[in-house]
Formats: structure tokens, C-alpha cells, sequence
């Protein structure tokens, strides 16, 4: 007989594994909130794996590097031909 049993879980789905298709993870009773990233690098951990990468600034960086480059360029092209 199963009584009001409230557990937490995360699921873990792996798709892309030859032997598992799942596993199952049980929080702790006394944690409430879990922060995504948090779960993200213990079950990466769990299953010897490297956390997910954090994206860095880079992008924008380039992003901000090729409009000064295109504009440098704009720029040259019509003074020279003024």
C-alpha cells in the first residue's frame, strides 16, 4: 500500500546511449529549489561527463569587431572616392 509519498525527481533522458534510456534522480527531501545550472553540472558530474560550457561574450565581441571593421572600410572607400 503506497501512503502520500511526495518525492522530487529529475529525469534524465539520454537518447543517444547504447545501454541506458534513462535515469531517475531523487532530491534531497530538505532542498526546495534546484537551479537549472546547478542540476545541469552534478548530473554531468554524476555520469563522468564535462559540464556544459558557459557561453561567453565572445560572440558579441566579433559581432562589434566586424560592424568597426565594415564601417572602417565604408569609410575609406568613400573618402577615396570624394
Amino acid at each position: 500500500m503506497i501512503k502520500g509519498v511526495n518525492r522530487k525527481v529529475i529525469e534524465v533522458n539520454r537518447p543517444d546511449s547504447a545501454y541506458f534510456e534513462r535515469a531517475v534522480l531523487y532530491v534531497r527531501p530538505e532542498v526546495n529549489d534546484v537551479p537549472e545550472k546547478a542540476a545541469q553540472r552534478e548530473t554531468a558530474e554524476l555520469f563522468g561527463e564535462s559540464a556544459p560550457k558557459q557561453k561567453k561574450h565572445t560572440d558579441w565581441f566579433l559581432f562589434f569587431l566586424g560592424m568597426a571593421v565594415s564601417a572602417g572600410i565604408f569609410w575609406i572607400f568613400f573618402s577615396i572616392k570624394q
